[in-house]
């Protein structure tokens, strides 16, 4: 129990280190009477916040209410987040422009397999984790494929993003990442040195001979999370990251991807699961796209579920858009914020123009002047692709840079 004389020194520290804090608690008569009393739940909350602070040698920053302070910290991602975001500064992947897969497992239930899949072996299912739906890979050797209407449907220039989680680092699963669908489809005159898989470990990647162990993420440990695998193939080259770590980068690989299958390798009883699958066609380079279009359509933007807050692995193609504007400095856009028809159209329309303005935000931090960049959210209102199919809603998800 607090002494008179304890609490007393530490509210004087605290006043002395926590002027905000300090501002909005009488230190007069009331509260010397009340020391030895119950203090109010939501004074002692902020005092009690003030000393774990002042313990840990910390500052407090002066508190701002105005409003475009409080729309700021809405539109910019949290504390947390921000220190991701600074992680993956120097990530540089950036994603298709064009959707030829897109599974965010939306509407479908828990216990079945997942129905845009098709099952090589093994045992998949949806199920929930975290609130998120994913796609559960119940058993050791489980390969999966995305359900396709053709053969050999990768392009010769491609990218493949999707998180698979981990329960720790301690080595005994791999994520096995096939370029060709199914084992019986292999042909080695096309698919060469695509026998082998990328295998894919919390903190290390390998295809072949190439590849390493990254220390960074070693460092930073891993206790169920999840992890970003990005892979980019440009006819003979490939490159693949792990959220924000560079692992392979190959100038020539000998063969030509035709397909994806993922497969699972546990070797202890250990949670295996995949969500957020995006398999996408490369396209032009930026500047070539305004030239051509006057706007530029993205799919590497990405957001929490229903939020504004943008994902890390957004920042390659946030970087990409920002290193374009510092080098053509007369261009100016209107940033433009487009969902899929699921849900309310209010609720999509506000959404749609939050993220908008996240984006505008995020690049004013990089240096672009404010008012280059326009925020507008058109939510579900133009769609470019109005088929009723997941496909469809994948391309509708979106983030454009429109030329003013």
């Amino acid at each position: 129990m607090r002494t008179r004389a304890f609490f007393t020194g530490l509210l004087a520290l605290v006043l002395l280190s926590f002027t905000p804090v300090a501002a909005q608690i009488n230190v007069g008569k009331n509260l010397r009477n009340k020391i030895n009393s119950k203090i109010n739940q939501k004074v002692d909350q902020q005092v009690d916040k003030s000393i774990d602070e002042t313990l840990e040698g910390k500052k407090e920053a002066s508190a701002d209410n105005s409003d475009s302070k409080r729309s700021n910290a809405k539109a910019s991602s949290t504390g947390s987040e921000e220190v991701k975001m600074k992680a993956w500064s120097k990530y540089d992947f950036v994603p298709g422009d064009k959707v030829l897969f897109s599974d965010n497992l939306a509407g479908e239930e828990n216990g079945e397999f997942p129905s845009r899949w098709d099952l090589n072996k093994g045992n998949a299912e949806v199920a929930d984790f975290g609130g998120e739906p994913v796609i559960n890979l119940v058993a050791s050797g489980t390969s999966i494929k995305p359900l396709m209407k053709r053969e050999n449907w990768l392009p010769e220039t491609f990218t493949i993003e999707m998180d698979l989680y981990f329960d720790s680092d301690n080595g005994n699963v791999a994520y096995d990442i096939f370029l060709v669908d199914d084992i019986k489809d292999y042909k080695e005159a096309v698919n060469g040195h695509f026998w082998d898989p990328i295998d894919v470990r919390a903190n290390g990647v390998r295809f072949k001979t190439y590849g390493s162990e990254s220390q960074e993420l070693k460092e930073k440990g891993v206790n169920n999370q999840w992890r970003h695998l990005s892979i980019a193939f440009n006819k003979r080259s490939m490159k693949v990251y792990l959220d924000e770590e560079r692992l392979i980068n190959i100038p020539n690989v000998t063969g030509t991807p035709t397909g994806l299958r993922i497969e699972v390798d546990k070797r202890i009883d250990a949670n295996t699961m995949v969500k957020n699958v995006l398999i996408a066609e490369g396209g032009k380079k930026l500047y070539d796209q305004i030239t051509a279009d006057g706007k530029i359509v993205t799919y590497g933007i990405k957001f929490d579920v229903n939020k504004a807050d943008i994902r890390p692995e957004s920042a390659g193609t946030l970087q990409s858009i920002a290193k374009l504007m510092q080098e053509q400095p007369n261009l100016r856009f209107t940033v433009e914020g487009h969902t899929d028809s699921d849900g309310d159209e209010n609720v999509n329309l506000k959404l749609s123009q939050q993220r908008a303005e996240s984006v505008r935000t995020y690049l004013v931090g990089q240096g672009i002047a404010a008012d280059r960049l326009e925020p507008k959210g058109w939510g579900e209102s133009k769609p470019i692709d109005k088929n009723p199919t997941a496909q469809a809603k994948s391309n509708n998800r979106r983030v454009e840079f429109v030329k003013r």
